[in-house]
């Protein structure tokens, strides 16, 4: 998956019952084992070629690699929210249909405060599903920049998973900034911070749109639009930097 080496390559099918967790009412576990058809952990990055990053904040020892097949790919927002709260290490899940269709899930976790032995997410995306059997710009493009020889900051797994996660927002919002594509080629990942900001920025932007669709008043669709145009105009200067 992802052009991860043989050298990571695990194949362990899990029981579905390993992640159903006593936070979870009974009607969500019914769900989960009704829409949920295989769990497989298909890579496990470990080792130090790409460092681990220990500290009270993050505890990245190892990236996870997992298909999942389910009925539906309208249910991967649903399993996808409960196995990225359960599985700790940073997590790429690839979610497979009967049909050949899939998207993947990527989320930034962090040790909680309040318990170190649990996590707290910080940011998660699905991503728009694409064909195994009839590749789509969207698939050609995972394929080609969230490759794992691809990936350009090797710093930790914390920085080399980020710029997974700050690839698949570009990808998958293509259409929302039009430097998204443009981006994908700078030197932005060797960076966390600006990583972190793009993020931040297309997430505003979308929330800023979303309440503008909403609105009534000019006054308020003026203050809108010019909070949009200046997102915007940070993420040109952010990639232009």
């Amino acid at each position: 998956m992802l052009g991860v080496p043989e050298r990571y390559k695990i194949d362990k099918n899990f029981d579905i019952k390993t992640f159903l967790t006593g936070e979870l009412t009974k009607q969500e576990k019914q769900k989960f084992k009704e829409d949920v058809k295989g769990i497989t952990l298909t890579h496990q990055i470990i080792g130090e070629e790409i460092p681990s990053l220990i500290n009270n904040d993050y505890n990245y020892q190892a990236i996870l690699y997992f298909d999942i097949k389910v009925n539906d790919l309208k249910y991967s927002n649903f399993i996808g929210g409960i196995l990225q709260k359960t599985v700790k290490p940073p997590a790429v899940l690839r979610f497979i249909d009967n049909k050949g269709n899939y998207l993947y899930c990527f989320a930034l976790k962090r040790l909680s405060k309040i318990d170190s032995q649990e996590i707290v997410i910080d940011d998660i995306i699905f991503t728009q599903r694409s064909s195994l059997f009839f590749p789509d710009e969207n698939a050609t493009l995972f394929d080609q920049y969230l490759a794992f020889t691809k990936i350009l900051n090797t710093g930790n797994k914390l920085t080399f998973y980020t710029e997974i996660i700050t690839k698949a927002y570009l990808i998958n919002y293509k259409y929302l900034w039009t430097g998204a594509l443009r981006a994908l080629d700078t030197n932005i990942f060797y960076d966390i911070e600006k990583m972190n900001e793009i993020r931040t920025l297309l997430k505003k932007i979308i929330n800023l749109q979303n309440h503008l669709s909403k609105s009534i008043t000019l006054a308020e669709k003026a203050s809108l639009n010019s909070k949009i145009k200046s997102s915007f105009l940070r993420l040109n200067e952010i990639i232009a930097i």
